[in-house]
């Protein structure tokens, strides 16, 4: 038993120790509105989501430079790597413009951790390859549809003061109808990988459209009041 334990887990740390998705021609400029869910208390609000490409001054690199706008409620702002969009750098604002949640990855390795309530400010050495929560919706489109059935990624989340393994499974095609039209979708199931989904079994599903650039649709949750809900796509623009 401790052998096969020992074997799950070295075949999660080699599945996330390289980037787990690819950017495959995704548009240098794209912009959603979102029917987005904040909590029962909000209900549902407009997000507006963008992201650009941007020439890093330092490096010449290319980056995704990402920012979204929850309502009135939340702000985020982020840098994401050009050919894999996982996570250089991310802010998270508060409606009075206070940061609450931040990511920063140094050039020495090390990664900060920042979240206001929960009282995190950890130093990490976790891998380079950390992808963030609140990007989806940009990066699972670089999931590799058609070739792979599921990919491991690692994914910062403030609720376990550190980076999780999450899962991003293929669960075949759908076609989903939403504010912004009709798409045929591939629907993933995000959830917790390995032993630690056994502590985490809540499930997510996510809608990206079948033709090129594989834009975001739909994601379905189970929400602070039990229910199911779904943030729907209004409209994109690339």
């Amino acid at each position: 038993m401790r052998k096969i334990f020992f074997l799950i887990l070295l075949t999660v740390f080699c599945l996330a120790d390289k980037p787990a998705l690819s950017n495959n021609n995704f548009p240098g400029q794209i912009e959603y509105l979102i029917k987005d869910y904040i909590n029962k208390d909000v209900g549902f609000v407009t997000a507006n989501i963008n992201a650009r490409t941007v020439t890093g001054t330092n490096d010449n690199k290319k980056y995704y430079q990402m920012e979204s706008q929850e309502g009135k409620y939340f702000r985020n702002v982020a840098i994401l790597n050009h050919d894999d969009f996982t996570t250089v750098e991310e802010k998270r604002y508060d409606v009075n413009g206070k940061i609450i949640e931040s990511y920063i990855r140094h050039p020495d390795g090390k990664i900060n951790f920042f979240h206001k309530d929960k009282k995190i400010n950890l130093n990490s050495t976790a891998g380079n390859n950390v992808y963030s929560r609140y990007a989806f919706l940009f990066s699972l489109s670089g999931f590799p549809f058609e070739k792979k059935d599921k990919v491991v990624m690692d994914v910062y989340m403030f609720e376990y003061g550190n980076s999780l393994y999450l899962r991003a499974a293929y669960k075949g095609k759908e076609t989903i109808k939403v504010p912004a039209g009709e798409f045929l979708c591939y629907k993933l199931e995000l959830a917790v990988d390995g032993v630690q989904g056994l502590f985490a079994p809540d499930k997510y599903y996510l809608y990206y459209t079948v033709a090129a650039p594989h834009h975001f649709v739909r994601f379905d949750q189970k929400v602070d009041t039990g229910q199911w809900l779904s943030n729907e796509l209004i409209q994109v623009k690339y």
